[in-house]
């Protein structure tokens, strides 16, 4: 499958989204991003079962616009996308939760980040087919509270790497051991570690 992805060092991925206007939600170009970033993910999800969420930046596309797999479950369940435009989280739990995170937009680095259990969120969805907006308000919690805080912060110009002050919690996974370092929480103890201090998103050495 072709790579839409961009470059860690591309410097979308650290520039504020651009919001929609409610004149261009139901235009013909919000209508093709949608078509292409559902293709992108249902090919991650035929080929790896890793696709849960996406967001317009990680494409070089600097508009606030999301997928959301509202099925996850972080052992490998999915089934159910939706497209979220200007999404913004109007509630967090007091609560939170460390769980491991990885990222198209790390390659190998995945690490351990908290973050509340539940949320609350507003935006405009487009159903497939149809493509017309429609403002909802829905709360979320679990895995699937992670994957809207996690791809918010793209839109945002941040990656889960922002979150962690551990250097133990950053972590180099390569792609055949990722079912293992899922598996019952082994990600907790993981013995490969990524220096924190020297994280650079222009490093070689993290996207090859």
């Amino acid at each position: 499958m072709k790579n839409y992805f961009v470059r860690p060092s591309h410097p979308i991925l650290t520039k504020t989204a651009k919001e929609i206007s409610e004149g261009q939600l139901n235009s013909s170009q919000i209508k093709k991003i949608c078509e292409l970033m559902l293709k992108i993910i249902r090919g991650e999800q035929k080929g790896r079962k890793r696709g849960v969420g996406l967001a317009a930046p990680q494409i070089g596309i600097s508009k606030r616009m999301i997928l959301v797999d509202v099925k996850a479950n972080g052992k490998g369940k999915v089934g159910n996308l939706r497209v979220y435009i200007n999404p913004k989280i109007i509630w967090k739990s007091k609560k939170g939760k460390e769980w491991y995170e990885g990222c198209y937009s790390t390659d190998r680095i995945c690490g351990i980040v908290s973050r509340p259990i539940s949320i609350k969120i507003q935006a405009f969805t487009l159903a497939p087919k149809k493509w017309r907006a429609k403002f909802v308000e829905e709360k979320h919690r679990g895995y699937v509270a992670r994957i809207f805080q996690h791809e918010i912060d793209h839109l945002d110009g941040k990656i889960f790497i922002d979150h962690i002050k551990n250097p133990d919690k950053l972590h180099w996974v390569e792609e055949q051991e990722f079912p293992l370092y899922r598996n019952k929480e082994t990600w907790r103890n993981w013995p490969k570690k990524h220096p924190l201090a020297n994280y650079d998103l222009g490093s070689s050495k993290n996207f090859t």
